[in-house]
C-alpha cells in the first residue's frame, strides 16, 4: 500500500496537470503562444475590448489594434543576458507561426501573428532579466451594450437614496450607482480645444453627478470592462442618438444631446476599468451663452482670399 502510493505522489510530481496559464480573476485563456522554457504565464488583466498601439521601424503607418485584451507576466530566475533570450525566443515564435515583426528595439517588439479567429496582436515588453511580459489582442468587432433613450439599465447601491435621473442618458449593462449628488439649479464649467484653438463654456441648470461600477456576477466591479470599452460605448452611443462629440480623450468624453427646450451637456470621465463617472448639466435654450476662447494660435503662414502667403 505504500508502495503504492509512493508511485503515485512520484508520477504526480514528473507529470503535473497541465495548465499554462495562472490567474485569480477567472479571465478567459489568451491566444496560444509557448513560452520560453515552458514557464507558467501569470494573466494580471483581461478586457472584453481594449486597444493596443503597434508601429513600425520608421515610426510610420503607426496602428491601433482593437479587441479581446490580455496581459501576461513570465517570472524566471535572474540569468545573465536573460532578455536577449527572451527577445530571441519570441520572435523565433512570431516566425514560426508566419507572423510579422513591425517593431523591436531593447525593450520591447511588437509583432502580429495570422489567425483564422482574429488575428494576434502583441508586444513584448523586455522588463529585466527576470521577467518578460506579453500583451496581446485578438481582433474582435466591437459590440455595443449601450443605448441611450432607453430605460436606464443602473440600479441603485442599497446605501444610495434614489433620485429621478436625467432624460436620454443610459449607462453601462450592469451598472450600479455607488454616489449620487443632484441639484436643480448648478453651474459647470467646460473646456476643449479645435486645432490650436480652446475654448471655454460655463453651463447651468439642473445637474447631476453620477458614480457607477460595472459589477460582475459576484457583485464585485467587474474588470472585464476597460475604460476603452466605457468610452466607445459611449461615443458611438452618442452617434447613433443624433448628438454632438465636444471632446474626446482616453480617459475622458464629452457631448451633447438635446433634450426639450434644452441641451444635456454629458461628461464621462473613467478612473479604473469597471469604475466611471457621469456629469450632466441640462441648459435651458433661454439661458445659453457662446462659448468663450481662452487661447487662439495665428496659423504660422497666414494666407489672403487668392490663397497667396502673407509677409509678416
Amino acid at each position: 500500500m505504500k508502495q503504492g502510493l509512493f508511485i503515485l505522489m512520484f508520477s504526480v510530481f514528473l507529470f503535473p496537470a497541465v495548465n499554462s496559464f495562472a490567474q485569480t480573476e477567472g479571465f478567459p485563456e489568451p491566444p496560444s503562444i509557448k513560452s520560453y522554457k515552458g514557464v507558467q504565464g501569470k494573466i494580471s488583466k483581461y478586457n472584453n475590448f481594449n486597444y493596443l498601439d503597434i508601429r513600425d521601424e520608421a515610426d510610420k503607418n503607426n496602428r491601433q489594434a482593437m479587441g479581446r485584451y490580455w496581459e501576461i507576466a513570465y517570472s524566471y530566475d535572474s540569468v545573465f543576458r536573460q532578455k536577449n533570450k527572451f527577445k530571441a525566443f519570441i520572435i523565433n515564435q512570431v516566425a514560426e507561426n508566419k507572423g510579422v515583426i513591425y517593431f523591436q528595439d531593447t525593450t520591447q517588439v511588437h509583432f502580429v501573428i495570422p489567425s483564422d479567429a482574429g488575428n494576434i496582436w502583441g508586444r513584448l515588453v523586455l522588463s529585466d532579466d527576470k521577467v518578460y511580459r506579453l500583451r496581446l489582442i485578438r481582433e474582435t468587432t466591437f459590440v455595443n451594450s449601450l443605448q441611450l433613450d432607453a430605460r436606464p439599465t443602473a440600479v441603485f447601491e442599497k446605501f444610495v437614496d434614489s433620485v429621478a435621473l436625467p432624460p436620454r442618458i443610459n449607462f453601462f449593462p450592469k451598472s450600479v450607482i455607488t454616489r449620487i449628488q443632484s441639484s436643480k439649479y448648478d453651474h459647470q464649467q467646460f473646456t476643449w480645444n479645435v486645432k490650436d484653438t480652446l475654448y471655454k463654456q460655463k453651463v447651468m441648470g439642473p445637474f447631476w453627478d453620477i458614480k457607477l461600477e460595472a459589477r460582475n456576477s459576484r457583485n464585485l466591479v467587474d474588470k472585464q470592462v476597460s475604460t476603452v470599452e466605457i468610452l466607445e460605448s459611449y461615443y458611438r452611443a452618442c452617434v447613433k442618438a443624433g448628438g454632438k462629440i465636444v471632446k474626446s480623450r482616453p480617459r475622458e468624453l464629452l457631448f451633447t444631446l438635446t433634450a426639450a427646450k434644452a441641451t444635456l451637456w454629458c461628461r464621462i470621465t473613467v478612473s479604473l476599468d469597471g469604475v466611471y463617472f457621469v456629469r450632466v448639466v441640462m441648459e435651458a435654450d433661454e439661458e445659453k451663452t457662446p462659448p468663450e476662447i481662452i487661447i487662439s494660435v495665428p496659423a504660422a503662414n497666414p494666407v489672403d482670399s487668392t490663397g497667396v502667403k502673407k509677409n509678416g
